[in-house]
């Protein structure tokens, strides 16, 4: 078989855009920038942005091993000699922030710049490591030493959280249902039916922090079913 035979014509290479998203988190794994992503699949940069902030927030790790390929310096060859830890990429972040933090004299924006945008990113993934239970006491400390990372957010997560769980007990006590997400039919539980929604999915991961874990099975009996999983009774005739 001759070479030419392996190659297509012109209008039978594949037209339009690439959209296929594990496509572009494969490629950005791989060390391949979003703006470059963008151009070879020829689509939008915010959608590749988007594909690659939602794939953080479900994997944390994955975006530890990006840091390292996207913002840190080329290693030497013997990789196996220089290979480090968890712990040891986890404090060379922090000290990324910390120098981030004395240099522009506060925490990053999102939007102020590419390394801003990663370090604002790595901070975020803390926080919700802090909110699981899953950060080290020495972590803890050594981010409080940069200023109110925790509160940076809208409001104290573990206040909103509370709140929210007291605001679906009072409906479910007084509409002996659960909120239902039909923005149409029932606007005002929306809020509250995507809450719901969200401890359920954590729960069939098994990423529900236990002490929530127990909260919830002891105010919202049923609240890890299905929705309306408590229904109206039936009236009597």
């Amino acid at each position: 078989m001759r070479f030419d035979d392996l190659t297509l014509a012109g209008d039978e290479y594949p037209q339009g855009a690439c959209g296929s998203q594990q496509e572009w988190l494969l490629m950005y794994s791989r060390g391949v920038p979003p703006a470059l992503i963008a151009s070879w699949c020829r689509v939008d940069v915010c959608r590749v942005h988007r594909a690659i902030d939602r794939q953080i927030g479900r994997h944390s790790e994955w975006f530890d091993r990006c840091w390292v390929l996207h913002d840190q310096p080329a290693r030497s060859r013997d990789r196996r000699r220089f290979r480090r830890s968890r712990e040891q990429v986890w404090w060379e972040h922090y000290a990324a922030m910390s120098a981030y933090v004395d240099r522009a004299g506060g925490l990053p924006v999102q939007n102020d710049s590419m390394e801003a945008r990663v370090l604002y990113r790595w901070l975020e993934n803390q926080r919700r490591n802090h909110d699981a239970g899953r950060l080290a006491q020495d972590k803890i400390d050594a981010l409080n030493r940069l200023g109110e990372w925790v509160g940076a957010r809208k409001g104290n997560p573990e206040e909103l959280w509370g709140l929210r769980l007291e605001q679906v007990r009072q409906f479910r006590d007084e509409s002996e249902r659960f909120p239902i997400y039909d923005p149409q039919r029932h606007p005002g539980e929306k809020v509250l039916a995507v809450w719901l929604g969200r401890q359920r999915t954590w729960q069939r991961k098994g990423t529900r922090r236990p002490d929530r874990q127990e909260t919830l099975t002891w105010l919202l009996p049923g609240w890890d079913k299905s929705r309306n999983a408590l229904e109206a009774p039936a009236k009597s005739v």
